[in-house]
């Protein structure tokens, strides 16, 4: 069905809104990049080129394609602005000041040869050709792998990505009690209050029927 002027004039609106919003959103990239604390692990070119194949929308595109493509570049823009520390932070959290055997140096040792680690398993997955939902199956059942080994250890530490490997692991296997604790912590601080609350009712009576396989 061919579209009126009308119609014709509202999707070259949109579309000149997506790609000034791109552009926005690229600049404060670059500007970011460009800074002394590097936290976008691609170059000026790399950024550029995957915003601006974003809003190259296919001929013919819908509501759907565009608020995808708003989305994708929302997405882009919070990665940058998240804590790139997160990971340090779980290393830091798994160690204390107080035990005999610390050593800052071998903290420094271990942010290093994890982030090349990370590195490695990107690359890997990139490699693999699976689609990101598989590529998500593989990693929470390497998880599971190291939760179980991780309650082998003679004392588990406290920190999230320990508490995250432990709740995907049997329910059989005995846990910390801390491990829900900062599970539940988490969840209430990347949530709204009424998200929360949510949660915190699907906790209390899960409605299991919707969710098959869950289990």
């Amino acid at each position: 069905m061919a579209l009126t002027n009308n119609e014709k004039q509202i999707r070259h609106k949109k579309l000149e809104a997506l790609k000034k919003y791109g552009n926005e959103v690229l600049v404060q990239l670059l500007f970011m990049n460009n800074g002394i604390n590097r936290t976008i692990e691609k170059s000026n070119e790399e950024i550029k080129a995957e915003i601006d194949s974003i809003v190259d929308l296919p001929s013919g595109w819908t509501d759907e394609d565009y608020n995808l493509a708003i989305q994708k570049i929302r997405n882009m823009n919070i990665t940058a602005l998240t804590n790139p520390h997160l990971m340090n932070n779980d290393i830091h959290n798994a160690r204390s000041i107080y035990e005999p055997n610390f050593d800052p140096w071998e903290i420094r040792k271990a942010e290093y040869k994890a982030a090349e680690v990370v590195r490695n398993i990107k690359s890997t997955l990139k490699l693999s050709e699976l689609k990101v939902t598989d590529q998500i199956a593989a990693i929470a059942e390497v998880m599971r792998f190291l939760g179980i080994e991780l309650l082998n250890e003679k004392k588990v530490p406290v920190s999230f990505a320990n508490a995250t490997a432990l709740s995907l692991i049997d329910q059989n296997y005995e846990k910390p009690d801390w491990t829900w604790e900062v599970l539940a912590h988490n969840l209430y601080v990347q949530n709204s209050k009424e998200k929360a609350e949510i949660i915190a009712k699907e906790l209390i009576n899960p409605e299991m029927e919707s969710k098959e396989g869950l289990v």
